[in-house]
């Protein structure tokens, strides 16, 4: 039972969804031979209860998760660990070791590449945006300059709420900086990649599978955390641009970028923006470049859809999310580890960072309510669409696995008794006549 409790609260505290929490707890107690295990996984805290019978006492485990990160190096780790477990390849000792070892697991991508990775990604989200090579310099420059601070913060017990504040605000600081310095760039767009890997992707998507799968209160509790991050964004956005204001700098409320790079570049520039956010997150190498294909193929879906008139954003937005999260699923299944490996670096171009920021650069007040609203509408509809990819491809393999697969054996199977062995009978008493 303890096990399977450190390694849920491993996996919880790395940021995996609660239906996998709750399986991956059973399945742990199970493999060692603690059957009929309740598992019950809300937004921070565990529980797990064991009734065996009548004549014992029933155990139960509770445990409370403070801190949760998206250090995706743990959770594929954590995840791997409790593979072996449900294979028989773990015992029992090795598992509480391996799970003493999970608290002090490095970064598989060393302290360079972690350091320069979100930069990569936030230059090339502004590419993806249509922002010129300067506008991507820019954004890199700013994120490297800001990441020294970050990196401090993320290492002390300020909530994230706060880190957030910051890292947004000494974002729009800088760009209102270098636009006062003459520097000729799209300012808007400039802010726009700087703050998209500030937006709580994950929380969001993580909500609303949640509540789809009815565990209200982890959905809930979740969705009410992705709406504070993001409010914590929106906050420091706001205050770094008042700031600005007083030093007469005015960033453009033109948040679309002039440059048209034409479907294949926009394609690679997902490619990679979603690739190094990957990196950032610390997903193992071998899902890196999934991750990164499954992002840029949904981005040029979107952008094609788009653009040719053949649904409006909305809708194109929902389609490549419901591809997001049906993809992430399969891949999930095939590789035997979370879908959130795949699926919250490949929603980052999703993100509504250009409505937010469009928002937040408005000149009224009502004209930022509604800006406000229309990105709470798209993040809703990326919640939404990866969240019912991911159901859809669960409900397929359960098809498949509880009626196709069961219908193909009998039929196979009647092929074998009705055709295969009276052919078979034949042939032998065919030869014996011969002879």
């Amino acid at each position: 039972m303890r096990v399977a409790m450190r390694t849920a609260v491993a996996m919880l505290s790395s940021g995996a969804q609660s239906d996998e929490v709750e399986a991956i707890a059973v399945a742990v107690a199970s493999a060692f031979d603690v059957h009929g295990v309740q598992a019950a996984v809300t937004f921070s805290t565990i529980t797990l209860s064991h009734d065996a019978s009548d004549l014992e006492a029933p155990t139960t485990v509770l445990h409370i998760v403070r801190d949760r990160t998206s250090d995706f190096a743990r959770l594929a780790a954590a995840a791997s660990l409790a593979r072996g477990v449900r294979e028989g390849e773990i015992t029992l000792e090795a598992a509480e070791a391996a799970l003493d070892s999970l608290e002090e697991q490095p970064s598989p991508y060393g302290a360079v590449l972690s350091f320069v990775a979100p930069g990569v990604s936030a230059a090339a989200s502004t590419i993806v945006f249509g922002g010129n090579l300067l506008d991507a310099a820019v954004t890199l420059l700013i994120a490297l300059i800001v990441q020294p601070a970050l990196s401090a913060l993320d290492r002390a017990t300020l909530p994230p709420f706060f880190r957030l504040v910051f890292g947004a605000a000494a974002s729009a600081l800088l760009v209102a900086v270098i636009v006062k310095l003459g520097v000729p760039i799209t300012g808007g767009l400039v802010l726009t990649g700087s703050l998209l890997r500030f937006l709580p992707g994950y929380a969001l998507v993580s909500g609303f599978r949640d509540l789809i799968d009815q565990s209200m209160i982890s959905g809930s509790a979740r969705l009410a955390e992705a709406l504070l991050l993001a409010a914590g964004v929106a906050g420091g956005t706001l205050l770094g641009l008042a700031v600005a204001t007083r030093f007469d700098v005015y960033l453009s409320i033109e948040t679309v970028g002039r440059t048209d790079w034409g479907y294949l570049a926009a394609g690679l520039a997902a490619f990679v923006a979603v690739g190094a956010f990957a990196i950032r997150l610390g997903v193992p190498r071998g899902s890196v470049g999934q991750a990164a294909v499954l992002g840029g193929a949904a981005w040029l879906a979107f952008i094609g859809v788009a653009d040719i008139g053949l649904l409006d954003a909305s809708l194109a937005t929902l389609g490549a999310a419901i591809i997001i999260g049906v993809v992430g699923r399969l891949l999930a299944r095939r590789m035997k580890a979370p879908a959130a490996l795949w699926v919250v670096p490949a929603i980052l171009p999703l993100l509504p960072g250009l409505q937010l920021v469009q928002a937040m650069l408005a000149p009224t007040d009502v004209a930022r309510v509604s800006g406000l609203l229309a990105a709470a509408g798209t993040a809703f509809l990326v919640g939404t669409g990866v969240a019912s990819g991911d159901i859809l491809a669960l409900a397929f393999r359960r098809v498949r696995d509880d009626l196709v697969a069961p219908a193909v054996d009998a039929v196979t199977g009647g092929i074998e008794v009705y055709i295969v062995e009276p052919v078979e009978r034949r042939v032998g008493r065919s030869g014996k006549d011969a002879d």
